[in-house]
């Protein structure tokens, strides 16, 4: 796809059992925090048909240190794989649009030669609050 750009990205992932749900969603965070781009919760059965799953994070090379830290921190598993794969990546850019909302901070990018623009969820969730309606009815018919 032109304009595209190919970047290396790093995999992390473990099969947790042992986690609660308040513990994962903390781990998420932190994950985040320390620099993953991505971080994903694939539910499964493990061992002994114990509820589990696969908790996955993708970084950065540049950032592989601290999630990878942060990973073994917040999660206390005892081994994380590690796969070095490439994405590919449109360009975008960050613009301010005129909605019928109101001016809403976008996210642009162009697919085959079609430009598009998504709001920001956190432009939306703004833009709903100063309307003083739900997200969803912002989302889906905006004003009136």
């Amino acid at each position: 796809m032109e304009n595209a750009t190919i970047e290396t990205v790093v995999v992390l992932e473990s099969h947790i059992d042992h986690l609660t749900g308040e513990e994962l969603g903390h781990a998420f965070t932190m994950l985040q925090e320390a620099g993953a781009v991505d971080v994903i919760w694939l539910p499964g059965v493990m061992k002994k048909n114990r509820p589990g799953g696969v908790f996955r994070a993708i970084c950065l090379p540049g950032r592989l240190e601290e999630v990878q830290a942060a990973f073994f921190r917040h999660t206390h598993t005892l081994g994380i794989r590690r796969s070095f794969v490439e994405r590919v990546v449109l360009p975008r850019r960050s613009e301010t649009r005129d909605t019928e909302l109101g001016p809403l901070a976008c996210k642009s990018y162009e697919v085959e030669g079609v430009r598009y623009s998504r709001a920001e969820f956190e432009a939306l969730v703004k833009a709903a609050a100063r309307d003083g309606v739900g997200l969803p009815a912002i989302r889906f018919s905006g004003k009136g």
